[in-house]
């Protein structure tokens, strides 16, 4: 530990040890100086008293890099989200807080660094921001009677506006009139899932105007619009002279397009990440609800059995040593039909004890599946996830007055537990097993319910131990298949082929982006017309290794 004369660095030590905090302090040569044990979990790493920054974190982006220069400069900095890769070969979505440390004399004596781990929920909001902040473009959010409710500062540099002056102006304002009704058709012919191109000319601070392609797509239940434009040339009187040709004008118009695919593909990977977190909280506290009055139910059934059984002892007893009753207790055991409940009571228990067991079951299963909001891999029993999947759909997979029940063929390896994100794995099983039911439904209305009884609908779930350390779950249905066209189009954003109101087209493509792009591994879909599809699911055992 190096030692100050003018900080006490054994108190500061005490402090941030308290605080439970990520943080650590570098000298102006970024190297540790102390750290706090939250900061050295959080890397992986036992640091050393000087050991160079770029040492404990060999894997820093550029931009942190930059932010720590800017910091010995003497200017608070921030270091942007970043999926970083650490020494034990982990990913992890951090950001920093950089705070200059001044010695006695008010010079730059070091870094002051805060780390925060972020879900991925947060770090997909905040790198959209770190975009919108630095992008060359011109990105504005407008609402729907078209005043501007945020700028980029892009804005500053090719039209010369401070952000903040422009917002709350009305966007039409600065249209030149030739285009004015161009500019208001675009905004009006606009549609939800969709977006439009157009041109115009905007006008500069200096009043002069500039020709601007756009992109436009309506966001969220369409109370606001979302524009990126890009400025192509400035322009007196005549459009012919600043106009630029077609080709470039496609090659700008499918960048932004492609530009505004991808917001609308985050910001919607975003509310559903949010209802799956939301879901996973309600369902995690309505199953610890039920779970304790489930518990006293079941725990007291034992006792009850127990009690019941003495009872019934007893009674054979007395009817075995006093077989010639007193006539009314003959008449209230005729009345009450002795024999009967003598023979139904223990039934009546072991019932009880089987829909009991049955509630625990449905509860355990909840509580297993609500882990959606977890931001850490964990060691994890997958055929647990599965089982929990069957368990919640049970209501779809049992007979109906329609057809029999869907039979499930489970064909489980020996495996061991599995580093993952739990709830996420969960969250791709139930959407994988409930797209099999869907399929296996659809195919059953054009049958007669002996034509299902006698050919009835299959669900298999196996799973197997790779020799390369990976684990596969294959998830199979023996419904209709779907043509190649829409299998090679399956994982596609908002691709779906179910009626409107029944599917969003995201729960594959997210559960595609959590195997592949969260787990490392791999996610196929093999189908046969006519004889059913089967999704294969394979990632590593441990993550790190996989890494």
């Amino acid at each position: 530990m190096e030692h100050s004369n003018d900080f006490n660095l054994t108190l500061l030590r005490q402090v941030l040890e308290q605080s439970g905090t990520a943080i650590a302090l570098f000298n102006r040569d970024l190297k540790s100086v102390l750290w706090t044990q939250p900061w050295q979990d959080l890397f992986g790493v036992t640091p050393k008293a000087g050991q160079a920054y770029a040492e404990l974190v060999p894997h820093a982006p550029p931009s942190w890099l930059a932010a720590y220069r800017r910091c010995l400069d003497g200017l608070p900095s921030l270091c942007p989200p970043y999926r970083l890769k650490l020494e034990n070969g982990d990913r992890r979505w951090l950001k920093e807080k950089l705070s200059p440390w001044h010695n006695e004399q008010g010079e730059v004596n070091g870094v002051i660094v805060e780390t925060q781990l972020l879900d991925h929920r947060e770090a997909l909001a905040q790198s959209w921001q770190t975009v919108f902040d630095n992008s060359p473009d011109l990105h504005c959010l407008v609402d729907q009677q078209g005043i501007l409710q945020q700028v980029n500062p892009a804005w500053h540099d090719h039209l010369g506006y401070d952000p903040e002056n422009l917002r709350y102006q009305k966007s039409l304002d600065y249209v030149h009139p030739e285009e004015m009704n161009s500019t208001q058709t675009a905004f009006h012919d606009l549609t939800p899932n969709a977006h439009v191109c157009f041109k115009n000319r905007y006008r500069h601070q200096d009043g002069s105007y500039r020709w601007c392609q756009w992109t436009l797509v309506v966001l969220g239940d369409g109370q606001y619009f979302y524009g990126i434009g890009r400025v192509l040339a400035s322009t007196t009187t005549s459009p012919a002279q600043a106009n630029p040709d077609d080709s470039e004008l496609e090659q700008l118009s499918q960048t932004l397009s492609d530009t505004l695919d991808e917001l609308r593909q985050t910001q919607l990977q975003l509310v559903q990440t949010e209802k799956m977190s939301s879901l996973g909280q309600l369902v995690a506290g309505i199953a610890h609800e039920i779970n304790n009055p489930v518990n006293f139910i079941y725990g007291n059934l034992v006792h009850a059995k127990e009690y019941t059984e003495d009872i019934l002892g007893l009674l054979d007893l007395y009817q075995t040593h006093y077989s010639d009753p007193h006539p009314d207790i003959s008449e209230e055991a005729d009345s009450i039909d002795l024999e009967f409940l003598l023979d139904d009571l223990p039934q009546l228990l072991s019932s009880m004890t089987v829909g009991a067991n049955r509630v625990k079951e449905i509860v355990s299963s909840l509580r297993n599946f609500s882990r959606l909001d977890e931001v850490e891999m964990k060691r994890s029993n997958l055929h647990e996830g599965l089982d929990s999947t069957l368990v919640i759909l049970q209501n779809r997979i049992k007979a109906k007055p329609s057809r029999p029940e869907i039979v499930i063929d489970k064909v489980y390896d020996d495996l061991p537990k599995v580093e993952c994100f739990t709830g996420q794995m969960n969250q791709v099983f139930m959407n994988i097993v409930s797209n099999a039911i869907d399929a296996l439904e659809e195919r059953d209305t054009h049958r007669s319910y002996q034509e299902v009884e006698a050919e009835p609908s299959r669900l298999t779930l196996t799973t197997l131990c790779n020799a390369d350390k990976t684990v596969t779950i294959r998830i199979s249905d023996n419904a209709l298949g779907v043509p190649e066209s829409v299998r090679q189009q399956i994982f596609k954003p908002f691709f779906t082929t179910k009626p409107v109101g029944k599917g969003t087209g995201l729960g594959l493509s997210i559960s595609y982006q959590i195997i592949v792009e969260r787990h490392k591994g791999t996610l196929d879909c093999r189908s046969t017309l006519g004889e059913g599809t089967e999704f294969i699911i394979t990632i590593p055992i441990s993550h790190s290794e996989s890494d």
